[in-house]
């Protein structure tokens, strides 16, 4: 993970503007969008203080996956590029789903405790939240409150699969209005 994607995330996960990030931190916010833009190198005195300022702390994990807040994040970037392909989405979607897939269950549960930003978009919010329900749930992992807040389940069913069963469907995904076949969740 970058540093100009650490702020983001944190900044973003509060419901912060840079401006308002930087005021609570003691930072110019000209110099916390250099960072932000990855046009600036930061000292670690400064990251913990501005990540500190955001109520979050840093640590370190025993992993190379992403957490479903660089996933979000991912999602985030891809929305707001001139692109906005679902198909590159989508494989975000799947990216999480392979990284918690793989990963230990402590490390899981760690890569699912800091809330996602939101992506731009309900449906992704909601598939972010099934995709980390799924995978604590399968080996009775704490599920962290974020996941099953309302914005993260949909009022209206999206049928990603079309033509998809109930059956062919995980609890987690029916429970956020994601219609998404398990048969999907894993990249080839």
């Amino acid at each position: 993970m970058t540093i100009a994607r650490l702020l983001r995330e944190t900044r973003r996960a509060r419901g912060w503007t840079q401006r308002a990030l930087a005021a609570h931190a003691g930072v110019a916010q000209p110099a916390l969008a250099a960072i932000e833009s990855s046009e600036h190198d930061t000292r670690g005195a400064t990251l913990e203080r501005l990540v500190g300022a955001s109520g979050y702390r840093l640590f370190a994990l025993p992993t190379k996956a992403g957490s479903a807040a660089d996933w979000a994040d991912e999602i985030y970037q891809e929305l707001r590029s001139n692109r906005r392909s679902p198909a590159v989405v989508f494989r975000a979607i799947i990216g999480l789903s392979d990284d918690l897939a793989a990963a230990e269950p402590a490390v899981r549960v760690a890569l699912c405790v800091a809330p996602p930003a939101p992506c731009g978009d309900l449906r992704y919010d909601a598939a972010i939240a099934a995709v980390a329900e799924h995978h604590l749930e399968r080996d009775s992992l704490p599920v962290p409150g974020w996941i099953h807040e309302s914005p993260r389940v949909l009022t209206s069913p999206w049928e990603v699969t079309i033509g998809v069963k109930p059956g062919e469907v995980p609890a987690a995904f029916r429970r956020h209005g994601v219609l998404l076949a398990e048969s999907e969740l894993a990249s080839v």
